[in-house]
């Protein structure tokens, strides 16, 4: 096992890759960040931001933000197009003494329903369960995204008998998101 802020993870299967991103994957993350369909049910983490400021967010997600042990934020990368960044796959909220961390993900629309969120989740659900050695991931969903959470149910997460309050998820000031949570045993 090795600690979750050891090392930045670089993880690939047949059909995706997560690796740290590049300066060059702005113009792709902005198309991301720009995207109205994309946050309709997120919180609006990097949303319509300018060149020059996520320029700075790819620069401190592998850099200031992993050093200080606050989260991981890799781009999604397709196996046949390693260096075309499609999404982002989240890893946040690490509460050691919990053995527990939040995950989430954000695909570029262009590459909805290809399997992209399936892929990437079962890759963070292995990297985080079987290398890191966490027992608890968790994961927010707005009621309303049927495919993300149909996506983590049928990943082995299974959806919580509550809710919890957030601010500011796609556009609303105060929200009811499911929690989805995955155990290894």
């Amino acid at each position: 096992m090795i600690e979750l802020f050891e090392v930045f993870p670089k993880l690939e299967n047949e059909k995706v890759i997560i690796r740290k991103m590049e300066s060059s994957d702005v113009v792709a993350l902005s198309e991301i960040s720009n995207n109205d369909n994309v946050y309709k049910y997120i919180p609006p983490f990097l949303y319509k931001k300018n060149i020059k400021t996520l320029e700075t967010a790819i620069k401190n997600f592998s850099g200031r933000d992993f050093e200080k042990k606050k989260m991981i934020i890799a781009g999604i990368y397709l196996k046949d197009k390693p260096n075309r960044l499609v999404g982002l796959a989240e890893m946040f909220d690490y509460k050691k003494k919990e053995n527990k961390i939040t995950i989430g993900y954000r695909i570029n629309e262009d590459y909805w329903n290809r399997k992209i969120a399936s892929n990437t989740l079962k890759l963070m659900v292995n990297y985080l369960t079987n290398k890191i050695g966490i027992t608890t991931l968790n994961a927010f969903v707005m009621p309303e995204n049927l495919y993300s959470a149909k996506i983590l149910l049928n990943n082995g997460f299974v959806k919580e008998d509550y809710t919890s309050q957030e601010k500011n998820w796609g556009g609303k000031e105060i929200v009811s998101v499911d929690v989805y949570t995955y155990k290894k045993i």
